[in-house]
């Protein structure tokens, strides 16, 4: 019996050091995230400034490139894209 709840002991101390490390490993991944929010933010405001892309192009530009990467995630030779509209909506 004792060595069984030694067992269960152990193992109850390996899952809360797994969930530390976890919670720690997504605390750091919180931050990145918005860092780079951050700083896309402060780059779409300055290229608007600037006037070498709208905010309206680059909105676009976001918009293609999730389109373009659940394309490239699913089985793109087998599916053609959902929505034709969409992509030729953001190229043009």
């Amino acid at each position: 019996m004792s060595s069984k709840l030694d067992l269960l002991e152990r193992t109850v101390l390996e899952l809360g050091t797994e969930i530390y490390r976890v919670k720690h490993r997504m605390d750091l991944i919180e931050k990145e995230n918005t860092y780079y929010q951050e700083v896309f933010v402060t780059l779409r405001k300055m290229f608007d400034e600037k006037g070498i892309l709208s905010l309206e192009e680059f909105d676009e530009s976001v918009h293609l490139d999730r389109i373009l990467r659940k394309q490239a995630s699913s089985n793109a030779d087998i599916l053609p894209f959902t929505n034709d509209a969409d992509v030729k909506k953001a190229i043009n």
